[in-house]
């Protein structure tokens, strides 16, 4: 750069030691005509020229007024506050550079954490990318009395201490975990806040909602294990598979609870030539279903080995009216809990079947033809019916056949690929294709076809299938 005397004299004006950039250009040529040393420093490009360079964006779009004015510009990340001359008698403008990033950034950190509520009680603390503390609420302190003794290795601090190289490296934007300060417990949600470049980290106390939540997980410890013991005090009054074994060995009982215990019970009894046995699906299921479980178990039990009622439509007469007295459905009409059953007499030697149904249907299958013996349409339990009766069948087997007898469980389970129910239907054509398989192995594809049915769906009640052949 050349200077006249003139120039030389007016540039002597200037504050050589001002740490921010001051320069003059040349608005007709498009040059720098003078920078000072921090200009000089801070922008040594602009000695070739100033033409595109983004110093001068803000002051181009106003030079047209062609009198002073202010403007702001941001270079390179950094903030710039402009003051603009316009020189008498000359094509010059002088550039006053003033940095104020700093400034900046503190009017954002003010506006920011002005929006903070003082008077929050939620600790709030926000912590640097480089782990400066930069703000922390009262309530921070009020929550962790010893942080000033332990700042950033404070045990509070552990999430962000653990997540900062993280969120330096892009790898992390939030995040949230669970901590235990003495007798505080604390959910913390903390994020990367990218304009001001901190991790901000609000600790909710959760303590109240930890207590409660470890009062009901004993409650339900003390009520699981109730019913744990339930279901073995269930399981015991169950039958012995070796009773069904021991005259049947090709026969299974599939019994799949809904919950630990269950409203659907099987019985049977071996009463010399007879073998009796029941498939019975009480009202409900869990607690409520399983107490008239029991109910209806000890009466069968009772109704055969001391009543010596054998038949079953005489069994389930009995069975019906010692049902409606227990819950005394006669006094309390609203009452209509019950069962729905299937019971059965076979004649071992010779092959007869006695069957009574209330509600619940009885399968045979000979020679891959099945053939449905539909029960009566009444319940045990329930109102008074003068017209309620058991309908007997008897029917003739022969060596081969297989008879079930099932609740609904299986049928009303929904699953597949549209969420439907299995269906009867779909059991029935089941154990037609099952048939001439061993019953251990159709039991085992029994419960195959349900859990692939069922997949990821609830099992919606309890199941039970019992089979025999002959």
């Amino acid at each position: 750069m050349k200077f006249s005397e003139k120039d030389i004299a007016r540039l002597a004006l200037f504050p050589e030691q001002n740490p921010n950039p001051v320069l003059e250009a040349d608005l007709r040529t498009g040059t720098i005509t003078y920078m000072n040393p921090a200009a000089r420093q801070r922008f040594p490009e602009l000695e070739e020229g100033h033409e595109g360079h983004p110093l001068f964006a803000e002051i181009k779009k106003k030079l047209s007024l062609r009198k002073d004015f202010k403007c702001e510009v941001v270079v390179e990340g950094c903030f710039f506050e402009q003051k603009i001359y316009f020189l008498p008698d000359s094509d010059l403008i002088r550039v006053y550079s003033h940095d104020i990033t700093e400034m900046k950034q503190i009017e954002k950190n003010l506006s920011r954490l002005a929006s903070f509520p003082e008077q929050n009680p939620t600790p709030i603390i926000e912590v640097s990318l480089n782990g400066d503390i930069t703000y922390f609420n009262p309530a921070f302190l009020i929550h962790f009395p010893d942080f000033y003794e332990r700042k950033l290795e404070h045990p509070a601090l552990l999430a962000i201490r653990n997540s900062l190289e993280k969120y330096r490296s892009g790898e992390l934007r939030e995040g949230s975990t669970e901590i235990r300060l003495g007798q505080k417990y604390y959910e913390q949600r903390h994020r990367l806040l990218h304009d001001s470049g901190v991790v901000r980290m609000f600790s909710i106390d959760i303590t109240l909602q930890k207590q409660n939540e470890e009062i009901i997980r004993e409650k339900n410890k003390d009520i699981t294990d109730s019913i744990n013991y339930a279901r073995k005090i269930q399981q015991s009054i169950l039958p012995s598979e070796e009773i069904l074994l021991r005259n049947y060995p090709d026969s299974f009982v599939l019994y799949r609870p809904k919950d630990i215990i269950s409203g659907d019970f099987y019985w049977y009894a071996d009463i010399g030539a007879y073998l009796l046995f029941a498939c019975a699906d009480c009202t409900g299921h869990g607690v409520p279903g399983a107490l008239m479980s029991m109910i209806g178990s000890n009466f069968i039990t009772h109704i055969v080995n001391e009543k010596e009622i054998t038949t079953p439509d005489g069994a389930l007469m009995e069975l019906d009216k010692r049902v409606r007295k227990a819950l005394r459905q006669d006094e309390e009409p609203e009452s209509k809990d019950g069962m729905d059953i299937a019971f059965c007499a076979l004649q071992k030697e010779k092959r007869v079947l006695h069957y009574a149904g209330a509600n619940r249907p009885l399968v045979l299958v000979r020679n891959g033809e099945l053939r449905e013996y539909a029960p009566s349409k009444f319940p045990i339990g329930g109102q008074f019916n003068a017209d309620k009766k058991f309908e007997d069948n008897k029917l003739l087997l022969e060596k081969g056949d297989c008879i079930y007898l099932f609740t609904d469980g299986i049928a009303d389970q929904f699953g597949g690929p549209k969420g439907k129910k299995f269906m009867k239907k779909r059991f029935y054509e089941l154990l037609q294709r099952i048939c001439s398989l061993p019953m251990s192995g159709q039991k085992s594809s029994i419960l195959v076809a349900f859990e692939d049915w069922k997949g990821q769906l609830e099992q919606v009640d309890d199941v039970l299938v019992m089979g025999i052949r002959i």
